[in-house]
């Protein structure tokens, strides 16, 4: 079998393969994103993985035992967001380079799984002109 049918097939077949190669190296990067901030003070240190879920804690020195609660929970609270965005940052730019033109990261970090949800919201940016970015 050949003729521009099957070369259209073969070359489509190569590129689909390259995807899936491209997506699991970045998996595989994903599974090792990790990010983490420090308190300005640098009494609090929190780690998070690539999905934001809390993995490390850390006091530093006796200090925070004199906090009042309420500013002991702001202080982890802010030092846990800030890990926490920066592992998405990371994590959408190694995402970005498999997402389809005119689909943003954010938005479908926003979406999650809702696949109908996404391609219609990718439907309607290419319908609307956003999606040629």
């Amino acid at each position: 079998m050949s003729g521009p049918l099957h070369d259209e097939m073969t070359t489509a077949l190569t590129d689909l393969r390259a995807q899936q190669d491209r997506i699991a190296e970045t998996l595989a990067q994903l599974g090792s994103v990790e990010a983490t901030s420090t308190s300005e003070d640098r009494l609090l240190q929190a780690t998070v993985d690539g999905q934001g879920r809390l993995t490390g804690l850390k006091f530093t020195g006796r200090r925070w035992r004199d906090l009042a609660p309420k500013e002991l929970a702001a202080k982890l609270v802010e030092v846990v967001n800030r890990a926490q965005d920066q592992a998405a940052q990371q994590t959408a730019s190694l995402m970005s380079g498999l997402m389809p033109a005119g689909l943003d990261p954010e938005r479908l970090r926003d979406l999650g799984t809702d696949l109908d949800a996404l391609f219609e919201s990718a439907v309607q940016d290419l319908a609307s002109g956003r999606g040629d970015r």
